[in-house]
């Protein structure tokens, strides 16, 4: 790559396990020298952008990942019991079946009567097994986590402080995980407010940005059965097209295909990595022009010019 070309910005969107396709992208972004100048996730893409901020190897990441991937958090049986059908695979035995059915109903306990169905410590804890205790300031690269104010509903945007906070703040699920409390703030997953934080990236970038979608595709051939599906569907339906609008604000959107890989079926992670590698390396051409710069004679003359 020239060295006069510009850096880009990424904007790193929310989605559990699906998340994991941001490392893929990075490894394409590492493997061709594209030049990045900072970071910005919501969710899980605040944790793997916090990763590629420290100045982690993409190998390193992927391998962390991987180890996660076999990790008692991402095999909790409350997560299985999320996943409902989707974690039969991993439920073979008796005891399994008989743990992930305890689980569930648990869990609609927890859904009427708590304000979350996993504790603050068990996203402590998941956090902290990707990131080390450090302040946003001595990242290597300029990074930002983005949450929501659950009571104004506005974006709050983490770029100095503890890092962990800031990214457990930014990954708590609503319902899913307890907000977040800073600074007299009650934080809940960045997704609420921009799945994909790309209007945070723009404010910030003095180059392009890349925004990496990796929420799922909403077209479905089955008609919803009941009031509270039609609900859902609905609020579904919402954020596909804000976020839809928001990466038209990129100056170049990749959106992986996942397929309905559940965001807690971390045992894919290795899979998912994999479709985001795919995702860059067929977008190459489209990322090669984000990041070289038009030559002054393109500009003047266009057309043929180009090819000079």
């Amino acid at each position: 790559m020239a060295a006069e070309q510009a850096g880009v910005t990424l904007a790193l969107g929310g989605g559990g396990a699906r998340g994991f396709a941001h490392v893929g992208v990075m490894e394409v972004l590492e493997e061709h020298g594209v030049p990045v100048e900072g970071v910005v996730g919501v969710s899980a893409g605040s944790i793997a952008g916090a990763g590629y901020a420290l100045g982690y190897s993409t190998a390193e990441m992927r391998q962390r990942v991987l180890e996660f991937a076999d990790n008692s958090l991402a095999t909790d049986s409350r997560l299985l019991a999320l996943m409902g059908s989707s974690g039969r695979d991993k439920c073979k035995g008796l005891t399994d079946r008989l743990s992930r059915l305890f689980s569930q109903g648990m869990l609609v306990k927890s859904f009427f009567l708590d304000p979350s169905l996993f504790d603050h410590d068990f996203f402590h804890d998941m956090v902290s097994f990707f990131l080390p205790k450090v302040k946003i300031e001595d990242t290597a690269l300029p990074y930002a986590a983005v949450a929501t104010d659950i009571l104004s509903g506005e974006e709050v945007v983490f770029d100095r402080g503890d890092l962990r906070r800031a990214v457990q703040a930014s990954s708590a699920v609503p319902g899913v995980a307890a907000p977040v409390e800073v600074n007299g703030q009650w934080l809940v997953d960045g997704g609420s407010a921009c799945l994909v934080p790309v209007t945070v990236a723009r404010q910030r970038a003095r180059g392009p940005v890349l925004a990496v979608n990796v929420d799922k595709e909403i077209v479905t051939q089955d008609l919803p059965d009941q009031a509270m599906e039609y609900y859902l569907r609905h609020t579904e339906i919402q954020g596909y097209h804000l976020t839809k609008l928001l990466c038209e604000q990129a100056d170049l959107a990749l959106h992986p295909e996942l397929g309905d890989v559940h965001w807690a079926d971390f045992g894919k992670a290795a899979w998912i990595m994999d479709q985001g590698y795919k995702a860059a390396e067929e977008a190459w051409d489209k990322l090669e022009a984000l990041v070289k710069p038009e030559r002054w004679w393109r500009r003047l003359f266009g057309g043929e010019a180009a090819a000079l």
